[in-house]
Order: structure tokens, then C-alpha cells, then sequence
């Protein structure tokens, strides 16, 4: 039987470092401690690694020229999608590839398969890694952060989601809004639960005991549906939309209908700009930005580091929709 052939995965497993520290070490680039380098260079010594050309794509001309991979649950969102723009946009600057995954649910095979591509990281949207999978990235020394999901352990991003809530009831208060709704998610999620549990809290101190609910799927068409049978129903004057991607059909049904319903949405994407609706901004643009500075400084870790934990605080846009 042949001797197993060494990877790069293997000598960045054993110096204890990640993917993208071993191949910039393999290109001499000055990017990386003298203590790292000489541990790396020391593994591969001992192994007698020779390295690929695919191993030695990075550190050329003092640029982080690596691969970050994306997993997207739902690349349609409005406000997933500016966040991975920002992203690409920071990313260029700095020589570093995207692989985009579209991913809906727990499979060690597919993470076998990121894996597979040699990623120097991950970034992760709005959904947990399982513990088999979490194990697959520890092993090969792939860093990853969780953006619009919060994790006590992990390096992660989050908005505090029941202050958004609240600043979105302090708004149709504002408007005289009597009768309040909240559209929510479709199937719900934390995210959800926290919006909802923020709007129903603020409500109550003004004596707001419940207020309508309705359902919907994240789409400009159902969130149109939705506002069409808020208006025949008469029961709302002022709803609360879980994300800008609903409120923006709510907003199309209400002009079509000459209602005089307010509407808030949450997100910050630019359609909400274009049309003059307000939203609880999470100004997805600095999200991606911070994001990528984030991984990038991961990526550049000499050794593992505490976890970032880096909390959104949104803010009201206040458009009088």
C-alpha cells in the first residue's frame, strides 16, 4: 500500500494554525510571525510536503489572496444579498476570492464538500453549524463567523433584534396609530421571536395588551397579499413588517388601495430609500464591511483568539410611510 499523500490541510492541522497561515507561509510572504512560520516550515520538513499549485495561491504582492466561502440560506433576500455585496466589495480590494454556497440544511457532506474547495474561511448566514459539522472546520483549522446570528462561544455578529422591535412600536405610536399589527416570518425563527417580543413589550407599556398578527413568507409578493387583507379587514392602521421585503409589498398594496395604513420595515436595504418607507436599519452595507475585517483578521491570527461577539444596535429611519 502507497503512503498517504500529505495536504495542506494536514500540515496546517498539525502546526495548529489555519489553511491560508500555511500557504502564505509556503510563498514567503511577511505576513505571517517568524514563531509561525518556523513551526509551519518545521511540519513541513518533518512530512516532506511538496507543495501544489492550488496550495500556493496566497500572500503574492502584499495582498490576502485566499478563498472565503459564503453559506447563504436564501440569496434572494434583499438584505442577505447588500450584505454579501459590501463583502465582495471589501474582499476585492484585498485579492481574496468568494465561493458562494446555497445552503438549507445540516448535511457533514456538504460541509465535506466546502471543505473539499481548500476555503481559508467561512462565513455563515442566519443559521448554527451542527456539532458534526463544527468538528469538520475545527479539524482542518478553517476559522468562521456567524453574521445576523448570535452564538455565546463563536465568533459571531448579531442585532439586538428586541431593541429594533421596540423602536419599531415607538414609531406607529409616533404616527397615532391605534390599532397596531406585526407581519411576521414565515416559518418563524429567534429572529423573529425577538422582533415580535420587542414591538408586544414596548405596546404594553403604552397599555397595548396584543395587537393583530399575521404571517408571511419573506417576499415583496406575499407581504403585497398580506397588506391586501389588512385593508379589507380593516384591523390594522399601522403595521410593524418583519424584514423591508415584506413592507415593500405592504407599501405596493397600501398605494394601490389609497390606504392610509402606516407601515414600518426592518433591514435598511436601499428599495426602502427609493420609496420612502421607514425601516429599523441595520445598515446591511457596514455589516458586510465589518464582516470581512473580521474574517480577514482571522484569517491573519497568529493563534486562536476569544471570540468576537460583535452586537448590531439598529436605528430608526424615520421616512412618515
Amino acid at each position: 500500500m502507497g503512503r498517504k499523500k500529505i495536504t495542506i490541510e494536514d500540515i496546517a492541522r498539525e502546526a495548529n494554525v489555519g489553511i491560508g497561515t500555511v500557504s502564505r507561509v509556503l510563498n514567503n510572504s511577511s505576513h505571517v510571525a517568524e514563531e509561525t512560520r518556523k513551526k509551519v516550515l518545521d511540519v513541513v520538513k518533518a512530512r516532506q510536503y511538496s507543495p501544489s499549485g492550488a496550495a500556493s495561491r496566497l500572500a503574492r504582492n502584499d495582498a490576502i489572496e485566499s478563498t472565503v466561502g459564503l453559506l447563504l440560506p436564501d440569496i434572494g433576500n434583499h438584505y442577505f444579498f447588500e450584505i454579501f455585496e459590501a463583502i465582495y466589495r471589501k474582499f476585492r480590494g484585498l485579492g481574496v476570492d468568494l465561493l458562494i454556497f446555497n445552503y438549507e440544511k445540516h448535511n457533514p457532506q456538504f460541509i465535506q464538500k466546502v471543505l473539499d474547495a481548500q476555503l481559508s474561511a467561512l462565513l455563515i448566514f442566519a443559521f448554527q453549524l451542527d456539532e458534526t459539522e463544527r468538528e469538520l472546520l475545527r479539524r482542518r483549522n478553517v476559522p468562521y463567523l456567524y453574521i445576523d446570528y448570535s452564538r455565546a462561544d463563536e465568533h459571531c455578529m448579531y442585532t439586538d433584534n428586541e431593541q429594533g422591535g421596540r423602536l419599531a412600536a415607538r414609531y406607529l405610536l409616533s404616527k397615532g396609530v391605534k390599532h397596531p399589527g406585526y407581519i411576521a416570518m414565515d416559518p418563524p425563527g429567534q429572529t423573529n421571536a425577538d422582533r415580535h417580543t420587542g414591538f408586544a413589550s414596548e405596546l404594553a407599556l403604552y397599555g397595548y395588551k396584543e395587537c393583530a398578527l399575521y404571517n408571511s413568507e419573506i417576499s415583496e409578493e406575499m407581504g403585497y397579499q398580506i397588506g391586501m387583507q389588512i385593508i379589507d379587514e380593516q384591523t390594522c392602521d399601522g403595521v410593524f413588517c418583519y424584514c423591508d421585503d415584506i413592507a415593500v409589498g405592504v407599501y405596493r398594496a397600501v398605494r394601490e388601495r389609497g390606504s392610509s395604513i402606516h407601515i414600518v420595515g426592518f433591514d435598511g436595504v436601499r428599495a426602502t430609500e427609493h420609496l420612502g418607507i421607514s425601516t429599523v436599519s441595520q445598515e446591511p452595507g457596514a455589516i458586510g464591511t465589518q464582516a470581512a475585517s473580521f474574517i480577514v483578521n482571522l484569517m491573519e491570527a497568529h493563534q486562536e483568539r476569544q471570540p468576537i461577539h460583535h452586537r448590531i444596535i439598529p436605528v430608526l429611519v424615520d421616512r412618515n410611510s
